[in-house]
């Protein structure tokens, strides 16, 4: 009798790189500016779906590439 584990496995393969989940508080005044840098993105690029997720990235690298 095959175990059940032998076979190929369902679901999403494991990544090879992982993210890690930052939770944070903002005011309110901030997240309308991050709203509308958002707007902005999806305004310039169209076709592609912006997250609020992607755009707050780009802020951080953005802001990251700056100090350097």
């Amino acid at each position: 009798m095959a175990k059940v584990l032998d076979g190929p496995r369902r679901g999403r393969p494991k990544k090879e790189s992982t993210m890690e989940a930052l939770p944070l508080r903002i005011s309110d005044e901030l997240s309308k500016q991050i709203d509308e840098y958002h707007q902005r993105l999806q305004n310039q690029l169209p076709g592609l779906k912006i997250s609020k997720a992607d755009a707050v990235r780009q802020l951080i690298f953005a802001g990251l590439a700056a100090e350097n």
